[in-house]
């Protein structure tokens, strides 16, 4: 947005609009008024007289700074990207059209419609108007890269947003599923699909996007000023359409709320009012189910159930797809559905003439997403935003951390986790007893259950808690010390007080067994450190830069445990022989033991500890084995797993050969063992390469977690990566690409005077290149400094970089 007076903004914002107001008739819906404020780094304040307002001004200025990831989004799931785009390689944009439109996002959206709050319906109506007044005012040929002048960025409609968020609400459950969807045709179907790609990975996990979060609320027992803390740590990507959007939301009387939502929302869902903060962290519990189906001889799209043959219901959808000499075509394909869900096939879930897949996701009919937001905004306090919880049920598959002005704190898993009965869980243990099939889909952390009878079915389908566990009956804590989660079990959200005894199924709800990630050991150590030197400091009260300081120390847990012990064995040794050659592992050793344990930019043997550690597996890290000489324990989970694991009495040491295969890996990637973390850490903004410190949460136990996602839903340009030399590290031939991780960062306490707090999007607020808030933020980031939260009145007016927008304008639609 060119910056420019406030009168000359609001003369030509009127003035279009009257000439609007001409042009369209005797009848005029109602008209549009919002105010947008943007303060340093282009953080948008957005006052408006009604909720239609405030989601005008929320959704002009997401225009203003991702428009053409909000239109590819919007593409998307109107199932329009191969009509624009041709069919895409290995017909990728026909399978994405054709399955949208199998699930049926827009046409559940439409018929959902109604049952949405008044308030939910003018915010969202109120977005797409200011979308599209952004769109009229803007020339296709003036879009910022990579939409300028593209055609596909359309105007979009309130029912457009509320399909987006059911895409959204299964980004954790069914979405990496999406490939076995479109591949779901019975046997000997004669459709050709290309989701999956021979020899793909069987049964992609809903972990294997890598979402993940730190979240810490603090109560008056360790705040230096006796109100609620909030740390919100979400690892999210940096580009794509899951990136965060920071804003502040006002409408007197009844909203005041600050914070980052995800692009298209019209609500903010990390954040703070004046009474209570929250933030979110992806849950470890299940939110679908799948059902093996056993088929009748001779009728593969039939199913037993409880005796009785049963039919799959089928429906056809079509859609155009441009060819490269700018012809069309059309596409037909049929999908399935059993009573369950959507039908599936793909590796490890190969529909036969015998056996079939269906699944059952319990975000699949989320229709109150954002409407949860929207009541959490509006809370007045800890038990409301609880209750708003309880009563909504549209959190889809997030933990919930929060903190209170009153100085209390409380952990909820309140996401939508299906109910089963004692009579399903039984069989089900005793399934993963005797079922290879069973035990094969829990090692992905899927539960298998038998569609062939109404016992495992979901409780209470038909009535009001729509087959949903119970809120009261999910795992949730109270405290005034603190709670915490970093993705893992519930078990653990304060050691103090275990989440053992719970009445919920442990089969929906932890499915990480109890054992923490060493991402999760870091955080509790940052807690829970006591005297002069902890991050608390002598006094065990955080203040705020105490806790700006805490969550990006860069600690790593594993160097904290581990670093010492390994310095020892390899002190005084020159090679290691690895498969009858020579590598020298001394000069490796030599950086490691130099270094303090901290993933900081300039710090060298930070690389080949990390080399090191991908040389384990993932359950070496968490548990006795070829790195720890002592398993986790779960009545000492602070202090376990601990001691490094021993050498053998004779032959060679396989500890010091991993750190001789390190050394190797290092060497292909032509990185020396003494380089500097911030040497081959890095991002890319447009032709700018930005130094990252930060490490990797699961494999390192840094809470400042940095790396690389393919997780990106959109058809724009995104990181690419070189050859890739680890797939545990995510090294690749040019060092560590980073695109994910750390994103809306934010610190927040309540005072006496009122919220404060500081914040950081690492990415920056804009994507649009040629801006200068295109990477601002991510220097920022780079030096480790946040920047303060603009939330009373008096400092939005007196921040210098002030820029004012009015939007009065009649919109040209009102059709939802």
């Amino acid at each position: 947005m060119t910056m420019r007076s406030p009168c000359f903004h609001f003369l030509v914002v009127l003035g279009l609009a009257m000439l609007s107001a001409c042009e369209g008739g005797d009848e005029q819906p109602a008209g549009i008024k919002a105010t947008i404020r943007r303060t340093s780094y282009g953080i948008p304040h957005i006052t408006a007289e009604d909720y239609r307002g405030v989601g005008a001004g929320l959704g002009y200025a997401q225009a203003q700074d991702a428009v053409c990831t909000l239109a590819d989004q919007i593409l998307k799931v109107r199932g329009e990207r191969a009509s624009y785009f041709g069919p895409g390689a290995g017909e990728a944009n026909i399978d994405s059209d054709l399955t949208y439109l199998g699930l049926g996002l827009l046409a559940r959206a439409q018929a959902a419609y109604d049952q949405q709050s008044p308030a939910m319906k003018e915010l969202v109506e109120g977005f797409a108007d200011g979308y599209n007044h952004y769109l009229e005012n803007t020339p296709a040929e003036n879009l910022p890269a990579p939409c300028t002048g593209a055609s596909w960025v359309k105007p979009i409609r309130g029912v457009d947003l509320l399909a987006y968020h059911l895409d959204l609400s299964l980004l954790d459950s069914l979405a990496p599923l999406l490939g076995y969807v479109a591949n779901a045709q019975p046997p000997l179907a004669s459709v050709a699909v290309s989701s999956l790609p021979p020899g793909g990975p069987p049964l992609p996990r809903p972990r294997d996007f890598e979402l993940g979060s730190n979240g810490w609320a603090l109560g008056r027992e360790r705040t230096s000023g006796g109100g609620g803390m909030l740390v919100a740590n979400p690892h999210f990507p940096w580009e794509g359409a899951l990136r965060f959007y920071e804003s502040h939301l006002t409408l007197p009387g009844k909203l005041d709320v600050y914070g980052g939502s995800l692009l298209g929302m019209p609500v903010i869902n990390i954040g703070f009012n004046r009474d209570v903060a929250w933030t979110h962290t992806v849950t470890s519990s299940s939110h679908f189910v799948v059902y093996r189906l056993t088929l009748p001889e001779g009728d593969p799209t039939s199913y037993e159930y409880d005796g009785r043959t049963r039919k799959m219901t089928r429906e056809e959808h079509t859609i155009r797809v441009r060819e490269a000499d700018g012809t069309f075509r059309q596409v037909k394909r049929t999908f399935w559905r059993s009573h369950h869900g959507p039908m599936l096939n793909g590796p490890g879930a190969e529909w036969t003439s015998r056996l079939a897949y269906t699944i059952r996701d319990a975000n699949e009919g989320n229709h109150y997403f954002a409407e949860q937001w929207l009541r959490m905004n509006e809370a007045g306090g800890l038990d409301e935003l609880s209750a708003a919880q309880a009563e909504v049920r549209g959190i889809p598959w997030v933990n919930t951390l929060a903190a209170s002005a009153d100085g209390r704190t409380r952990y909820e898993d309140a996401s939508r986790v299906p109910q089963l009965s004692a009579e399903t869980i039984a069989a089900y243990r005793l399934s993963l007893e005797r079922d290879a099939d069973t035990r094969f889909f829990e090692a992905q952390h899927i539960l298998l259950l038998d569609g062939s009878t109404s016992r495992d079915e979901w409780v209470g389908l038909e009535d009001t808690t729509r087959g949903l566990m119970p809120v009261e009956n999910a795992p949730h804590l109270v405290r005034t010390d603190f709670v915490m989660n970093a993705n893992d079990s519930p078990i653990y959200s304060n050691p103090a007080e275990p989440l053992r005894n719970i009445p919920f199924p442990y089969e929906v709800y932890a499915t990480a067994q109890g054992r923490l990630s060493p991402r999760a050991h870091m955080n509790l150590t940052l807690l829970t450190e006591q005297g002069k030197a902890s991050p608390a400091g002598a006094d065990g009260r955080f203040t705020r830069s105490e806790l700006e300081h805490a969550i990006l120390s860069n600690r790593a847990w594993l160097a904290e445990q581990l670093l010492a012990p390994v310095v020892s064995r390899c002190q005084g040794v020159d090679t290691v022989d690895l498969q009858g050659e020579p590598v020298r592992i001394a000069d490796a050793c030599q950086a490691l033991a130099a270094w303090d344990g901290r993933m900081e930019l300039d710090r060298t043997g930070a690389v080949v500890w990390r080399e090191f550690l991908g040389q384990f597996s993932r359950q070496e890290l968490v548990d006795k084995g070829a790195l720890f000489a002592q398993p986790f324990a779960p009545d000492q989970p602070l202090s376990t797993p601990s001691g490094l694991a021993p050498a053998p009495a004779s032959g060679p040491d396989p500890l010091l050969e991993k750190l001789g295969a390190a050394v190797v890996q290092l060497t292909r990637a032509g990185i020396r063992v003494d380089a500097r973390l911030g040497d081959v850490q890095f991002t890319r903004k447009g032709e700018r390469v930005i130094p990252i410190h930060g490490g990797l949460g699961d494999l390192e136990g840094v809470a400042n977690v940095v790396g690389y996602t393919s997780a990106n839903s959109t058809l724009l340009p995104r990181t690419e990566r070189q050859q890739v030399l680890s797939a545990s590290t995510g090294l690749t031939t040019e060092g560590y690409p980073v695109n994910n991780g750390s994103s809306f960062l934010m610190v927040m306490e309540f005072t006496e005077a009122g919220p404060r707090a500081s914040a950081l999007l690492t990415y920056s607020q804009t994507t649009d290149p040629l801006s200068p808030r295109f990477s601002d933020q991510t220097l920022l980031f780079r030096d480790k400094h946040l920047r303060p939260v603009l939330f009373e009145e008096a400092d939005i007016q007196a921040d210098p970089a002030l820029e004012l927008t009015r939007l009065e304008f009649t919109p040209t639609s009102r059709s939802p």
